[in-house]
């Protein structure tokens, strides 16, 4: 274990001069407590004994009769020329008794330790979602090696010759100034949007996006449409801020607004991702935009609308978002810049109505104040000089290449008839499985193999599923891929007798 060195003052102990017990036990006592908590971690190197007396103020041969006491215990080892050294606990078997005396509120009878509703229902929702290492065909996650690093490097290293003080210190609650403006000219060119900078808040991703805009616009109960299959991740997020999730199906054209209007209750919230349904794939047609638009004016709601993956589009062009459509500004865009560099770069943002920033900005300032600054002065530096838009045009050419290749091996292994979602847009591909096929065990069985494939059905909030197994292509070069097909071909005996061949898919996919 690495040695760590601490002084007396970074201790708390409490000396009692006008107590009966001597300081030299007071101090043993204190100082073994702090080691059996971990206050003291193991390998921890002491002060001196002469630093020691002098910063706690008793006498040195006070401390060297403690070090010499902890020693002989076992909690100190003293090393010549080097100093005293914490023991590592864990490493002492009879010391391990010692460290297991018990909490007093361990036990289910304690009163005041459990969670609030909120918090409950925030640990119920959380999933496991993206604890696979990347591996074949993971989905939904870009090629790490081709970040442009070097690129990144170079502007970092400009860029932070101009963080100054005066910059950390006026920086906006709602983000860096100069990213914004960047953000809106981009968004208003590609997205057909028409805002400024001063309804854009950057955020940490789109997970944040979503929880704060719950948080500001939702109230326990309130009922949240959201399409039918949807993200995992949305769903736990509305459902963690007391929304009531309303699963509406979605078909060809994508979410069902008409018929949802007949059975659900009004929205609060419509959760939608138009220009790429998750997971499915669909994008939500010109007719369905304004008339979910519609129906948002005449009821009062707000719609949340999910951008991810819009730049990954392979045939046609990508249409104008809701948020550039929306007359009535009941629109909240959300999008993010994980999808296209890095899982781990966390920058997204939200577009939000004029009247709401103020608002929005404040809050913003509560939940963490602002996300990294110098990452948001870089990412203004990608967009401004046009290097962002440079790197989607290249991701695009290199993701339809490997899509390709994945769907050529799989209809080479499954036959040419394979029913494939639509492939048109995203990261992934859905291969179809029969109805009634157990997918999550299909997918366990890829596992077996060194496989990753995510199966369809738990993105149903419904006992009404499909069955499907997602198969990831961007984050693997074509000898991985090739090495994957390998891997699948090994257990495609298993799975073809479930895959759907020659089907029309149906009118409603929910």
């Amino acid at each position: 274990m690495p040695k760590t060195a601490v002084t007396g003052s970074l201790l708390s102990f409490a000396l009692d001069r006008q107590c009966t017990q001597p300081l030299h036990r007071q101090l043993l006592d204190q100082l073994r407590l702090a080691i059996e908590s971990g206050r003291l971690p193991g390998g921890s190197k002491l002060p001196s004994t002469r630093i020691f007396a002098d910063e706690i103020g008793v006498s040195r041969n006070t401390v060297l009769q403690v070090f010499d006491a902890l020693t002989a215990e076992g909690f100190l080892q003293g090393k010549v020329g080097s100093g005293s050294f914490v023991v590592d606990q864990a490493e002492q078997p009879d010391m391990q008794m010692h460290q297991k005396a018990a909490s007093p509120w361990q036990g289910h009878g304690y009163p005041f330790r459990s969670l609030s509703r909120r918090g409950r229902r925030l640990v119920a929702s959380s999933t496991d979602e993206f604890a696979e290492k990347p591996r074949p065909f993971m989905p939904d996650v870009p090629d790490l090696r081709e970040f442009p690093i070097k690129t990144w490097l170079r502007l970092l290293s400009e860029t932070s010759g101009r963080l100054t003080g005066e910059i950390l210190a006026s920086t906006s609650n709602a983000g860096y100034e100069p990213l914004r403006r960047a953000l809106a000219q981009h968004l208003n060119a590609s997205r057909g949007m028409s805002c400024t900078h001063e309804q854009i808040v950057i955020t940490t991703g789109s997970q944040q996006s979503l929880d704060l805009t719950c948080r500001m616009l939702l109230d326990p109960g309130d009922p949240v449409w959201m399409e039918e299959p949807g993200y995992i991740g949305a769903r736990s997020v509305i459902r963690a801020n007391g929304g009531a999730v309303c699963p509406v199906p979605v078909d060809k054209d994508g979410i069902c607004v008409e018929s949802a209007s007949l059975t659900h209750p009004v929205p609060r919230l419509i959760f939608v991702s138009p220009s790429r349904h998750y997971p499915l794939g669909m994008t939500l047609s010109v007719a369905r935009r304004e008339m979910l638009l519609k129906f948002a004016r005449n009821c009062g709601s707000w719609i949340v609308e999910d951008d991810y993956d819009h730049e990954f589009r392979y045939a046609g062009h990508s249409p104008q978002a809701i948020h550039g459509m929306d007359r009535d500004a009941r629109t909240i865009h959300i999008g993010t810049f994980s999808k296209i560099l890095l899982p781990s770069f966390r920058l997204g943002y939200m577009v939000i109505p004029s009247d709401l920033c103020q608002a929005f900005g404040k809050a913003r300032a509560i939940v963490d104040r602002h996300a990294s600054l110098i990452e948001q002065m870089v990412m203004s530096e990608l967009l401004l000089r046009g290097l962002l838009v440079s790197h989607i045009r290249r991701m695009r050419v290199l993701y339809r290449t490997r899509q390709n290749q994945l769907i050529e091996g799989l209809r080479k292994m499954f036959g040419a008839d394979l029913q494939l979602e639509t492939t048109e847009t995203g990261t992934h591909v859905i291969v179809l499985l029969k109805p009634g096929t157990d997918d999550t065990a299909l997918a366990r069985l890829g596992v077996q193999v060194g496989l990753i494939m995510r199966p369809l059905s738990p993105y149903y909030a419904t006992r009404q599923t499909r069955q499907g197994l997602l198969l990831g292509f961007a984050a693997f070069n074509p000898l991985e891929i090739e090495t994957g097909l390998e891997k699948l071909r090994a257990i495609s005996d298993s799975l073809a007798p479930f895959v759907v061949r020659n089907c029309t898919t149906p009118d409603k996919l929910g």
